[in-house]
């Protein structure tokens, strides 16, 4: 499964799949699939993550074969598809979750599961789903918002409540589960001690501005286990990445995500990328870095299995 050669075919012909890889339900010889799943009913201000799929895989034809950063061709390393997208139930957030639930323990049965989102609630029954196969999940989590609120109007389902709801139901190894790079206003000073005191370790921007690229990347070395990594587009500044839900300034350059990518080399088994609102996105500048966020992950993927 290999992209379209854009030496052949301009980039503009076709169908829009995700880097102009194939189409296909048919995974028994796929490493890879990419798995839109747009809902954006569990947001809590700007919707619009629906459209992300959509978008980021029109964006994505600009991704060329060789990663020269990486030194590797992910697309020839891995065998790569894009699967299409899981049909959710608009406004109804419990019946989505089902969908979503069944959509990837399909996919998991023979492909690494790359998910594009959508809001960050759609997580929740991703990990259920990958916990079926295999157990208990470390978390590799980048956001500029921990997602540990107990309720949001009363609610225990939105895009704020994912990971707390997560530790509830035995999905996650606390203890091995990292959320970096949070920041901006909160509701109180416990907002962050209710993250630890569930057993998550926790490091604000600040501190990872304080400390550096290289020491964080050490935290994220410390995981072990199976391990989930669940990215969301608003660790980057909004003068990168504006069309996002809930914008917070004072984030992540793209360059310093890049690095972050690039050099966390665990044992994953699922990664998703949330949050994109192309309404909110005129220049499309965020879908493009949400393309190549995937990019890069993929790129260590297929390092690793090369090596």
């Amino acid at each position: 499964m290999r992209q379209v050669d854009a030496l052949k075919s301009p980039r503009f012909c076709g169908v829009a799949t995700f880097a102009r890889l194939p189409h296909t339900k048919e995974l028994k010889d796929a490493d890879v699939a990419f798995v839109g799943i747009p809902f954006d009913d569990a947001v809590t201000f700007r919707p619009g993550a629906r459209f992300a799929p959509r978008a980021i895989r029109e964006i994505s034809c600009l991704l060329r074969p060789y990663n020269p950063v990486l030194d590797v061709k992910p697309f020839e390393v891995l065998s790569v598809a894009d699967w299409g997208d899981i049909d959710v139930v608009p406004g109804y957030i419990e019946d989505t979750y089902t969908k979503i639930e069944e959509g990837i323990v399909t996919v998991s049965e023979n492909a690494f599961p790359l998910i594009c989102g959508g809001d960050h609630s759609i997580t929740l029954p991703v990990l259920r789903a990958l916990a079926k196969k295999y157990g208990k999940l470390s978390l590799l989590h980048i956001d500029a918002h921990a997602d540990c609120w107990d309720d949001y109007f009363g609610r225990k389902y939105n895009h704020g409540t994912t990971f707390r709801r997560a530790q509830e139901e035995g999905l996650l190894d606390v203890e091995n589960s990292l959320h970096i790079g949070m920041r901006g206003s909160v509701y109180g000073r416990e907002d962050y001690d209710d993250v630890r005191n569930l057993g998550f370790k926790l490091i604000p921007f600040e501190e990872c501005f304080a400390r550096g690229m290289e020491w964080i990347i050490s935290q994220i070395k410390e995981i072990r286990g199976k391990v989930f990594f669940s990215f969301d587009i608003d660790a980057a500044d909004p003068a990168y990445a504006p069309g996002t839900g809930t914008p917070e300034v004072g984030g992540f350059t793209p360059r310093e995500l890049f690095f972050i990518v690039r050099r966390s080399n665990l044992d994953f088994v699922g990664f998703d990328l949330v949050e994109v609102s192309p309404p909110y996105d005129a220049s499309g500048l965020t879908a493009m870095l949400a393309s190549n966020i995937f990019y890069e992950f993929l790129s260590v993927l297929a390092r690793k299995k090369r090596e």
